[in-house]
């Protein structure tokens, strides 16, 4: 571990909701010094503040001190572009000094106001599902063993990213810029619409039935992990088996158009996925089902 750069970090965190919270306390628990908490309401930073021993917090970026060197800006992606702003205003020289946001839409180009003034910018985003942070250790992920994104235009703001994540051991990928937001769909479709085909089982089956599809979800995470991601396919459309495939179309259309396209769509993209293992005839077969 670098000694010398977890003792010389200063950090601000502007935004303290749960992501903000979730790197102030992990921060706190490896000892680098989090200088100022900064968030509109008043009493959620002094909150947090309290756990992670910041002295100082508040709702106006002015009282964050110039010896500060990281600025963590943890808020909404609609507040970035201006929070970057006015701290730009609120400090008149930013040299040697390095601010991050935590989006995983946004690049680090909503940053510019502060690399203007000759910050170094970089987006670090946690892949990780707020809902919760769940610290037990039965929780199936903590949010230190998440992955985080690096993304920045700067060689030199990615190799402080790169060796901040390094010395809080953090596992670590690098995006381009241009990768971002697709980045970012991905996880969306993983991540939110998983909930949203759990909503479906919970509308049309029951509640009783989720842990069974919890535990599916589980074993085929666990096979991809394994395995990689084509290895992992199982069902009917890898199986070859049409009849359980025209089944499943003519239910879904009685009950909701909605769900009968997403099967479609989904059903089109595991056969581009898999088309040099399907025969001719029932790679063709599928196609006019799912079409």
């Amino acid at each position: 571990m670098n000694c010398w750069l977890m003792k010389n970090l200063k950090v601000a965190i502007i935004g303290a909701g749960k992501v903000g919270a979730a790197i102030a306390s992990d921060f706190y628990e490896k000892g680098i010094n989090i200088e100022a908490i900064i968030d509109k309401e008043k009493t959620k930073a002094k909150r947090l503040a309290q756990k992670v021993g910041s002295k100082i917090h508040s709702n106006q970026l002015s009282k964050i001190p110039s010896s500060v060197n990281l600025f963590i800006i943890s808020v909404q992606d609609r507040f970035i572009f201006e929070v970057a702003k006015d701290l730009a205003k609120t400090f008149s020289n930013l040299i040697g000094k390095y601010a991050l946001h935590t989006s995983g839409a946004l690049s680090s180009e909503d940053l510019n106001p502060l690399k203007e003034k000759n910050c170094e910018v970089f987006s670090l985003h946690p892949n990780f599902s707020f809902r919760s942070v769940n610290t037990s250790r039965h929780s199936l992920i903590k949010f230190n063993e998440c992955v985080f994104a690096i993304e920045s235009n700067s060689r030199k703001a990615i190799a402080f990213a790169k060796k901040l994540c390094k010395n809080l051991n953090y596992e670590f990928i690098e995006l381009k810029p241009e990768q971002k937001l697709l980045y970012h769909i991905f996880s969306v479709i993983i991540s939110n619409y998983t909930v949203t085909d759990f909503y479906q089982v919970e509308k049309f089956l029951g509640k009783k039935f989720i842990k069974s599809y919890i535990n599916l979800l589980k074993s085929t995470i666990q096979n991809i992990e394994e395995f990689g991601v084509k290895k992992s396919l199982t069902g009917p459309i890898i199986r070859e088996d049409i009849k359980t495939i025209e089944k499943h179309l003519s239910f879904l259309s009685k009950i909701d158009k909605n769900l009968i396209e997403v099967y479609k769509k989904f059903g089109q993209l595991t056969i581009k996925m898999i088309e040099n293992d399907l025969k001719k005839e029932t790679k063709n077969e599928l196609k006019k089902l799912f079409n």
